[in-house]
């Protein structure tokens, strides 16, 4: 069988912004597709290696220890080479591709190899809560753990006979998403550190509603990844754009807009903005604009006198820097600086600053028609990415402004750019 994974990269690009640290989500219509697949697993991680260290934007800013990185990584591919051992390889990229902070990096999966090592439940969710407690956010009824006594909002102590802290900082998330900051990795390795392959053991020791400590011997099942989807964000706010983009399955109705809104009572307007593109989620062939339909909410959130807003950007997919800036417009009275954007040229071997328009090198936030100067909070989370973190940004920098948020955006805010194909 011819086995290939396909590892997506960040097209490298940078913004030195004012109000932000990066740039639009589109590809550079100069990149390539970067075909290392004839080429051995130690020349094609070489090659990789070679791209992403001198082309990615945020190296300096970030502190990657590329060196370190690539120490790490090459002997285990090169003896897994040796051996044709295609697991450890794959392991072995998926560890150093993780190793990027950025959620725009990623690499496609392989799921026979994945399920192997995460593919199994135990049958509940933990969280982590700010005072570092761990707790079962969901338990499975039927499930081992529940027969055990365990249930939503009992305390986990132990796992495996150590401390859930130290589980949780031993954890491997190499399987999920690239983290792009300190607080996303220590959610996401929350969210793996109980999970295994199907059969595997696990001891837990948990103290339930009453003061009781109970200890529970449990057997991973195959869930299909279900406690990753039992704790905030994925419980609690609405994900459908994206499973609409991706064609998952799901029970929500789908959506009518890229922007909805609601006049919440006498005072407050309340408006999501579920990305910066235009799209058409209601098939009827043509793609409305989501400026006019976000300014059209805002007139009528200024007509209806609405002195505050809700501005809702969490599950912010992202899209269009230019929108962004448009849909701050609603909120500036004056013309202001946005952004940036550098990225690299791969003739040259250099970065160039793009231009935003053919009379500047800065993408600028214009007033719109109808400006709302009251009070406004965006509500932000994980989930908000990319675009949708640059109009967080925006909202912040007002006077007026604030975000609101459980935690941080995504902290990937940055130009999407070439694939490479790997052996």
């Amino acid at each position: 069988m011819n086995w290939r994974t396909r590892i997506f990269c960040l097209a490298l690009t940078l913004a030195c912004l004012a109000m932000g640290s990066s740039l639009a989500d589109a590809a550079d219509p100069g990149d390539q597709l970067t075909d290392y697949s004839k080429s051995s697993w130690t020349e094609a991680f070489d090659l990789l290696h070679r791209r992403f260290s001198s082309e990615y934007a945020f190296s300096e800013w970030k502190g990657i220890q590329w060196d370190r990185l690539a120490s790490e990584a090459r002997p285990v591919i090169e003896q897994a080479q040796e051996t044709g051992d295609l697991e450890a390889y794959y392991l072995a990229l998926r560890k150093y591709v993780n190793a990027i902070p950025d959620g725009h990096v990623r690499m496609s999966f392989l799921p026979e190899i994945d399920q192997k090592h995460v593919g199994g439940g135990f049958g509940f969710a933990p969280v982590l809560l700010a005072d570092g407690t761990v707790i079962a956010a969901w338990v499975g009824e039927g499930t081992e753990a529940y027969s055990a006594g365990l249930r939503a909002g009992d305390e986990l102590i132990h796992w495996n006979n150590r401390p859930v802290r130290e589980a949780i900082d031993a954890a491997s998330a190499i399987f999920a998403s690239n983290a792009a900051t300190d607080e996303g990795a220590l959610l996401k390795r929350t969210a793996y550190f109980a999970r295994a392959g199907a059969g595997s053991q696990g001891m837990l020791l948990f103290r339930n509603a009453s003061g009781e400590t109970v200890s529970a011997a449990l057997t991973a099942y195959d869930d299909e990844m279900v406690t990753i989807f039992k704790v905030y964000p994925s419980a609690v706010v609405s994900d459908r754009l994206r499973e609409m983009i991706l064609g998952a399955h799901s029970d929500a109705p789908p959506l009518a807009g890229m922007v909805t809104s609601d006049m919440m009572d006498d005072h407050i307007a309340y408006i999501r903005v579920w990305g910066e593109l235009d799209l058409d989620l209601s098939g009827t062939g043509s793609a409305p604009s989501t400026v006019a339909l976000f300014q059209s909410a805002v007139e009528e959130a200024v007509r209806s006198g609405r002195d505050k807003m809700i501005l809702d950007l969490r599950n912010n997919v992202g899209g269009l820097d230019e929108m962004s800036a448009a849909l701050l417009g609603s909120f500036y009275g004056e013309p202001a600086f946005y952004e940036y954007q550098n990225d690299y040229n791969y003739q040259a071997g250099t970065r160039r600053i793009i231009r935003a328009m053919p009379e500047s090198e800065a993408l600028l936030i214009t007033p719109a028609d109808t400006v709302f100067t009251g009070r406004v909070i965006a509500l932000i989370n994980q989930k908000c990415v990319s675009s949708g973190e640059g109009l967080a940004q925006g909202i912040r920098n007002l006077q007026n402004g604030d975000t609101l948020g459980f935690y941080g955006t995504n902290g990937s805010y940055g130009l999407t750019g070439s694939e490479a194909v790997m052996p």
